[in-house]
């Protein structure tokens, strides 16, 4: 249906109703929180959203929803305002371009669709027996931050500070060393489940094998940082302790390298990351289990674990004095409200203020026993917002700098309809990743998958080609993010943004 051939109404916000369709919101894309400009409402939260936005005046169209009742007419007094109704014969200038139709808001059933030849990828549905059209997504809260606040991140991402640069190493396609990655981490977990083993069992550390394995995860990251830290993104939910332990010792490392610091250095924050938690084999499991909130006397016992960390740290021969350090300050906090000792500013060492902000966000992105794990990009919103009492202001830009605001593996939908996964962060423009391109839509995959860097502008003007609307969940779209990056990534050779 032609654009020009519509019969419009522009309506009050207070005339809004349930099921009417909404062809214009007035204003641009990034100053409301919907995916696109055209919507049906579906629930008065959509409405009260749209006040809380400042929208005063909308356009619906009659045809595709519900349309205004006919105004009562007082006889006795002046006529009552008709709302103005946009005809055929009028221009019209104060609408923004129509959307593409809305996609079919059910999703024909199929067998596995495979896009590559041994890639045996599912098609992209979401979970359950109901099916999440895009025109009925809302933005989440986060994407609408950021799109306000990204402005001054990347301000004083890019002034504090001439650009790091990345240690000078030989880098390695991400397909060849995930396989050394995977070797690697499983190699890493079986020696954390070990020492917390040793540790309940009263015995030391073994630092010799902690060092070594720290060392080739070091060496790893070194040569291509995606690979280990893309691993980071399988969790399960029955090995936490261990799985936590390791991921904030990747993390840890991948900063080191991302602030240059020395090959030694690197070793050194590994270890401490990898045992900052140690101390939790000392508190009873009943506590570290409990589901419900903790009393009193529990928090009081779990406060003591960075203590019991640097205990059984000192107990063993050779671990260095910065790992130490790390694990003992992992959760103090720059205004002083941490703990064990309630530390503040720089009283805290650079490795226990990189730790403390790992810490909480891997701890917040894990499926616990007493909370539900939250996507990354909303926990990367959490750590922005502490960047002021918390948490070091100059860490935490370097943090979001180095995974990015959509870290690595992340699903989004782009702009065009199209899905893709996050390869790599782009630093300096974080809203601006590079994205492997896997869907034409909701439900038509691309033959051959591809790169697109979100920083491409089109030739004809200067707005980009592409730009992220939203993350998706995976889980719940049934993407299989691990099966493409393993598959199809080692094939287009991309290197990280650095």
């Amino acid at each position: 249906m032609e654009t020009s051939k519509l019969k419009l109404k522009k309506i009050r916000i207070d005339e809004l109703k349930m099921d009417m369709f909404i062809v214009n919101l007035g204003r641009s894309w990034f100053s409301h929180p919907f995916l696109r400009n055209q919507l049906k409402i579906t629930s008065e939260k959509q409405i009260q959203k749209l006040r809380k936005y400042g929208i005063q005046e909308v356009y619906i169209d009659p045809e595709r929803g519900m349309d205004l009742p006919p105004p009562e007419i007082d006889l006795a007094g002046p006529i009552a305002s008709v709302p103005e109704t946009l005809t055929e014969s009028e221009e019209l200038t104060e609408i923004a371009p129509a959307a593409e139709e809305a996609l079919e808001e059910t999703k024909e059933t199929s067998s596995p669709v495979v896009p590559l030849s041994t890639l045996d990828v599912l098609p992209l549905t979401p979970g359950g027996d109901t099916d999440v059209p895009f025109e009925q997504l809302e933005k989440p809260e986060s994407v609408v931050y950021w799109e306000k606040n990204i402005g001054r991140v990347e301000e004083n991402l890019t002034s504090l500070q001439a650009p790091i640069v990345a240690p000078s190493v030989e880098q390695v396609p991400y397909g060849q060393e995930i396989r050394v990655a995977r070797v690697i981490k499983e190699e890493a977990q079986t020696v954390v489940q070990n020492i917390m083993q040793d540790v309940r069992m009263g015995r030391s550390i073994e630092s010799d094998r902690v060092k070594r394995v720290v060392t080739n995860m070091v060496d790893s990251v070194l040569r291509n940082q995606d690979a280990l830290v893309g691993l980071t993104r399988i969790k399960k939910y029955d090995e936490y302790t261990y799985v936590h332990s390791l991921d904030v010792c990747i993390f840890c490392v991948s900063m080191a390298r991302h602030l240059s610091l020395p090959r030694e250095q690197m070793i050194d924050i590994g270890i401490g990351g990898l045992l900052h938690d140690a101390g939790k084999m000392r508190i009873p499991p009943q506590i570290l289990k409990k589901p419900e909130r903790l009393s009193a006397e529990d928090w009081v016992e779990v406060r003591k674990h960075p203590i019991y960390s640097l205990e059984i740290m000192e107990e063993s021969k050779g671990i260095p004095e910065p790992s130490k350090q790390l694990a003992l300050q992992h959760h103090e906090r720059h205004n002083g409200s941490g703990y064990p000792f309630g530390l503040k500013g720089d009283s805290i060492g650079l490795f226990g203020q990189i730790a403390g902000i790992v810490d909480f966000y891997d701890a917040i992105t894990a499926d616990r026993y007493y909370q539900k794990a939250i996507q990354p990009h909303e926990a990367i919103r959490q750590i922005y917002e502490r960047s002021h009492t918390e948490f070091n202001q100059w860490v935490v830009e370097r943090f979001i700098q180095c995974i990015g605001i959509h870290p690595f593996g992340t699903l989004v939908l782009l702009d065009t309809e199209e899905i893709g996964i996050v390869c790599a962060v782009n630093p300096e423009t974080l809203l601006r990743p590079k994205v492997l391109v896997i869907y034409q839509n909701s439900k038509t995959p691309y033959a051959q998958p591809f790169l697109a860097d979100l920083t491409e502008r089109s030739d004809q003007s200067q707005s980009y080609k592409r730009s992220v609307i939203m993350p998706l969940d995976a889980q719940k779209w049934n993407i299989h993010v691990e099966a493409y990056l393993s598959e199809i990534r080692k094939n287009l050779d991309i290197q990280p943004a650095y």
